[in-house]
C-alpha cells in the first residue's frame, strides 16, 4: 500500500485546531508551537551574522546539528504516537513507506513541498524541496548568496535516516549527515539534500 499523504495531511489540518491559549498544539505525540517563519529565520540569520564570515561554516554545521537533534527527537515522538498507529502505521510496508509518511507530516507543518527522490536503505537518501521557507526568507531577507540555507531541512533530512538505520534511539541520533549540495538561495531551481553515513 502506497502512502497516501494527502489523508497525513488532513490529519495533522484537523489535529492542529485543538489548541491551547498560548498556541501550542498536542498532536502526533509531541507538543508544537505556532511561530512565524520570519521569526526563525531572523533568529537562525542573525546567529549565522553575528557568527561572522570567519565562522561562517561553523555556525552552518551548529544550526544544521540543532535542527538533526529536534527532528530526531520529534519524529520519534511522531512515529510512536496513537495517531501514526492509527493513520499512518497501516500505510507502512517498507522503510521508504516510513520516510514518506514522515516527509508528509513535515510538509502539513508547512516546511515546503518535499519529496523522496532516491533511498538506498542504510546507505543514502536524496530529499527534494520545491519550496523551503529558509532559502525563501534567505533571497527575500539578503538576496542571493554562494551558500546553502536551509539548516532546519538539512538537519531534518539526517534525522529521518538515523531514525530508520541509526542505532536504536536515543543513541542513533548524528549517525547520519545530510548536504544541501542545491539551494534556492544560490539561485538553484529547487532544494535537494543528500543524506549519507556520517564519516564519525
Amino acid at each position: 500500500m502506497a502512502i497516501d499523504g494527502n489523508k497525513i495531511i488532513h490529519a495533522v489540518m484537523e489535529g492542529s485546531r485543538i489548541r491551547e491559549a498560548k498556541g501550542i498544539i498536542p498532536i502526533f505525540g509531541v507538543y508544537l508551537s505556532i511561530l512565524s517563519v520570519e521569526y526563525y529565520n531572523k533568529l537562525s540569520f542573525g546567529f549565522e551574522r553575528k557568527m561572522g564570515d570567519t565562522n561562517a561554516l561553523e555556525a552552518q554545521a551548529l544550526l544544521t546539528k540543532a535542527a538533526q537533534e529536534c527532528g530526531y527527537a520529534t519524529f520519534q515522538g511522531i512515529r510512536n504516537s496513537w495517531e501514526w498507529d492509527e493513520i499512518v502505521k497501516p500505510m507502512i510496508e517498507s522503510k521508504k513507506d516510513e520516510i514518506e509518511g514522515f516527509i508528509s507530516v513535515a510538509v502539513a507543518f508547512g516546511w515546503g513541498g518535499l519529496e523522496v527522490r532516491e533511498l538506498v536503505p542504510d546507505e543514502k537518501l536524496v530529499i527534494r524541496a520545491s519550496e523551503s521557507y529558509e532559502a525563501s526568507g534567505y533571497l527575500n531577507d539578503y538576496g542571493a548568496t554562494i551558500f546553502s540555507k536551509c539548516y532546519m531541512l538539512s538537519g531534518v533530512a539526517g534525522a529521518f535516516m538515523d531514525l530508520l538505520y541509526g542505532d536504536a534511539y536515543p543513541d542513533g541520533c548524528f549517525t547520519f549527515i545530510a548536504d544541501e549540495r542545491f539551494c534556492r538561495a544560490k539561485g538553484d531551481l529547487y532544494c535537494e539534500f543528500i543524506v549519507r553515513r556520517s564519516p564519525r
